[in-house]
C-alpha cells in the first residue's frame, strides 16, 4: 500500500475513522477486475490532496465488517467523512475529476482549521 493511503481494518476504525480531524476519502472497492484503476486514481487523489484530505481503503479482509459499519451496499463507493461523520458519498466507479470536484466542494464549505 501507499504510504498515503491508510488501510482500515476493524481494530483500527476508531482511530483512522472516528477520530481522524482531517476530511477523510474512504473507498470501499472489491478486488476484481476495475480494483487496479480505482486504486490508481485513488493514488492520483491522495498524492494530489496529501496535505489537506486523509485518504484510506478499507482492507480486503475486513471488507464486510467495515461495509456494515459504514451502511456500504455496494462497491465500489467512496464516502467522504469529517470528524467520523459521513458528508458525501458516490456510490460506483467514478475518475479523478469525479473525485477531485467532491473533495474541493467540501474544502470549500469546510476549510482546514475550521
Amino acid at each position: 500500500m501507499e504510504p498515503w493511503i491508510c488501510s482500515i481494518r476493524p481494530e483500527n476504525f476508531t482511530e483512522e475513522v472516528i477520530l481522524e480531524k482531517k476530511p477523510l476519502l474512504i473507498i470501499c472497492l472489491a478486488q476484481d477486475d476495475g480494483f487496479t484503476r480505482q486504486l490508481t486514481v485513488l493514488q492520483d487523489i491522495a498524492r494530489r490532496y496529501e496535505k489537506e484530505i486523509k485518504v484510506g481503503l478499507l482492507a480486503h479482509d475486513s471488507l464486510e465488517i467495515c461495509k456494515r459499519k459504514l451502511q456500504i451496499s455496494g462497491t465500489p463507493t467512496f464516502l467522504l467523512m469529517r470528524e467520523g461523520r459521513e458528508i458525501d458519498r458516490i456510490l460506483g466507479v467514478s475518475d479523478k475529476e469525479t473525485l477531485t470536484h467532491l473533495i474541493d466542494r467540501h474544502l470549500s464549505v469546510y476549510p482546514s482549521g475550521n
